[in-house]
């Protein structure tokens, strides 16, 4: 009986172990990622280095672009600014001077000097000519920090503390009956289990795991403990009682003993029923680790280990990796609710596993991600597996998907799952997409893009993008009714990079959010210049990605920017294109109805370019359409384009949305314009995109009257 206890605890001990390790990984994992991004900023901060001053200045700048209220930046004196301008000395805190050591941080619980708050700093050094020369820091809260570290454990039965190395409880889970307040986890652990305190405090000067059974109030308790890689001396303590394990435990031994004392016979089947409850109590671990709580299919650590089983097998199969994610599922989840979001990922699940071949197994990564393992590389099978769009509940889900050929089958798995991401990530967006199949240009094209990247984030620092003017015109009378503002980068030595370098590789960052708004902030400069002069003010349009559909707040963003400049919103139109549009009508909907709110214009740029519908113009309440050029080209069916450009024009017309015709560059466009009674142009046949000092020369003379 004394080995069967031994033999589950044993058990015990060692899934505990796995576990704590695991919720280990994801803690180091979380933490890292926020240090990381923190290191992204003091390098930022690093590119500017100058004066005290200057620093400091810039260093408020810098949060009000990234809109980052809990950082703040230190230069060797300990001297810190906050980003509301206020100063205090941090040279005396410990993780100011870690930092000034070299050593990223996370500080323990400590009190803001600023609000009395407890919170947590993360530090990291600032480096200028491999040298330390400040630290830029950034605070978090004990909730925030609590959900960054806290992880589930026997379904919420278990709890955990992380403590740092003198035994201070640093962050705690109080969702248990058998946690205790307290300050220090050694005190609370000596009261009645002292050797379990010694010998906890003897692992942890010693920078290693371990497992320790105590027992509080009388019950019994398995713990495991670990160092958090990569942070300053924390340890993560998880707990959990045995009655969470193996809650028929005692009552089972009682009846053990019971028996035995009648009759031998009894006593082996009651040692059969123990090896039986212990090899639930496995599946209870396996169940844990390999069943996907949301879809109850596999998780990825149990798709990892079958996949190198099979990988492992001899014969000359050839392997695909198979990777998708749903396209603005946090969307979905914010407008439907996490219930309809987890519904959504068993359906998706669902779906993919009824067409796999045999062989073939499908797992969730993590939130949206799925990946699959296929044996079959041929096309039809790709088509027959994949759909671009799901319905679930009447909800069009659209998914992005890219495939990996496993060329050698000893590769990580991980790196074959980036390759598989980096080749979806190509199609991510695109309507009614096929797969992208990785090849070896994806990674030149990263390399590229994010080295272009670093040099459009150094030219949004120094204003060397900047905002190009294509005038609007009245063709009845030459004079102008407004201009587009067109972003483009001028390098320091006067040289124009071409749009489409740069602009693509925006989109394909998420950089384009950063150029919108500085071309914004641009133009409401100009026109606030032109409004101090006094002289002729017209409307200027600007263009903003569908990736602000997705940004917090944004728009108290462009109305705060109003503000600051003073700009009249009517002197501002936000010109989103006709994919944006298309893309999602709800969510779109309600972005016009505050744009309006807040006395906004909305264009609605290259109309024609894609799948438009007629429908749109009565289902979405837009003020300009910019129709694209493509209609004014003469090509083998011109009547009937003609047709349709005539049926556009007077649908505006009636819905008194006004329309400019862009792309106009011969003198026949314009009297096909007049044609269909369409008067605003814009295009190279009036004037190509120039810059603010051309454009304030043309305001003055008002007029283009382009040569016949």
């Amino acid at each position: 009986m004394g080995r069967v206890q031994n033999l589950l605890n044993s058990d015990t001990k060692i899934n505990l172990t796995e576990i704590v390790t695991q919720n280990k990984d994801v803690i180091t994992s979380k933490l890292m990622l926020e240090v990381n991004n923190l290191d992204l900023a003091a390098k930022q901060l690093a590119d500017h280095y100058n004066s005290g001053k200057q620093m400091k200045s810039y260093f408020i700048k810098f949060v009000k672009q990234t809109g980052d209220k809990n950082l703040f930046f230190a230069l060797g004196d300990g001297m810190a600014v906050f980003p509301d301008g206020k100063e205090l000395d941090i040279s005396g805190r410990r993780y100011f001077r870690l930092a000034m050591e070299g050593i990223s941080n996370i500080s323990d619980q400590i009190v803001s000097r600023m609000n009395g708050d407890n919170v947590f700093i993360i530090s990291t050094p600032v480096y200028h000519d491999r040298k330390v020369v400040g630290t830029v820091q950034k605070s978090y809260t004990l909730p925030e920090m609590y959900k960054l570290c806290s992880v589930s454990l026997f379904s919420s039965q278990g709890f955990m503390y992380i403590i740092n190395d003198k035994g201070y409880i640093l962050i705690s889970s109080t969702q248990n009956e058998y946690s205790r307040e307290s300050d220090n986890y050694f005190r609370m652990l000596y009261a009645e289990n002292p050797e379990a305190a010694r010998q906890l405090e003897k692992d942890i000067r010693a920078n290693r795991p371990g497992f320790m059974e105590t027992a509080v109030g009388g019950k019994k308790i398995f713990s495991a403990y670990t160092p958090i890689d990569q942070v300053y001396d924390w340890y993560l303590i998880s707990s959990v009682a045995t009655n969470a394990v193996s809650p028929n435990a005692s009552i089972v031994i009682k009846l053990f003993y019971f028996i035995l004392c009648v009759i031998v016979l009894i006593c082996g089947l009651s040692m059969a029923y123990f090896l039986h409850y212990k090899n639930r109590q496995g599946e209870m671990f396996r169940k844990i680790a390999f069943v996907d709580p949301i879809t109850g299919g596999s998780t990825y650590a149990k798709f990892t280990l079958d996949m190198q089983e099979v990988l492992g097998e001899p014969g000359d199969v050839h392997y695909s990796l198979f990777t998708f994610d749903i396209d603005n599922f946090k969307y979905i989840n914010g407008l439907y609710g996490f219930d309809f979001g987890d519904k959504v990922l068993r359906r998706i699940y669902e779906f993919f596993a009824e067409r796999l071949n045999k062989g073939e197994f499908i797992a969730r990564v993590y939130s949206d991600r799925f990946i699959a393992l296929l044996r079959d590389r041929d096309s039809r099978h790709i088509n027959h597996l994949f759909s671009a769009e799901l319905q679930v509940e009447e909800v069009s889900v659209y998914l992005s998907a890219g495939l990996y050929a496993i060329a050698n089958k000893n590769e990580s798995i991980s790196l074959m799952l980036d390759k598989a991401k980096i080749a979806a990530q190509t199609v991510k967006g695109i309507r009614y997409k096929h797969v992208a199949v990785y090849s070896e240009e994806f990674d030149r094209r990263m390399i590229h893009d994010e080295q272009t990247k670093r040099a459009i984030e150094s030219a949004l620092a120094n204003d060397e993008i900047i905002p190009f003017f294509q005038p609007k015109v009245d063709i009845k009378t030459g004079r102008l009714t407004g201009a587009e503002a067109l972003a483009r980068w001028r390098r320091s030595d006067g040289q124009l990079v071409p749009p489409g370098e740069f602009i693509p590789v925006c989109e394909r960052t998420g950089l384009v959010v950063a150029l919108d708004l500085k071309i914004f902030e641009k133009t409401l400069e100009f026109l606030a210049a032109q409004m101090k002069k006094q002289v002729r003010t017209l409307p200027v349009s600007v263009n903003f990605s569908r990736a602000h559909f997705m940004t917090a707040n944004f728009i108290d963003k462009l109305t705060d920017r109003l503000r600051k400049y003073s700009v009249p919103p009517e002197l501002i139109e936000v010109e989103l294109t006709e994919t944006d549009f298309i893309a999602d009508k709800d969510m779109v909907g309600k972005f016009i109805e505050e744009l309006h709110a807040n006395g906004l214009a909305i264009a609605m740029d290259d109309f024609g370019s894609g799948y438009s519908s007629l429908n749109m113009l009565k289902d979405i309440p837009i003020d300009v359409l910019k129709i694209d050029q493509g209609f004014l080209r003469e090509d083998t069916d011109s009547e009937r384009q003609r047709a349709i450009f005539a049926a556009i024009a007077q649908m505006a017309s009636k819905l008194q949305i006004k329309i400019v015709v862009e792309g106009v560059e011969t003198l026949e466009n314009v009297e096909m314009m007049r044609e269909y009674g369409c008067f605003i142009a814009q295009g190279y046949y009036y004037a190509k995109p120039m810059d603010r000092a051309a454009f304030e020369k043309l305001l003055e003379v008002g007029k283009i009257c382009p040569e016949k």
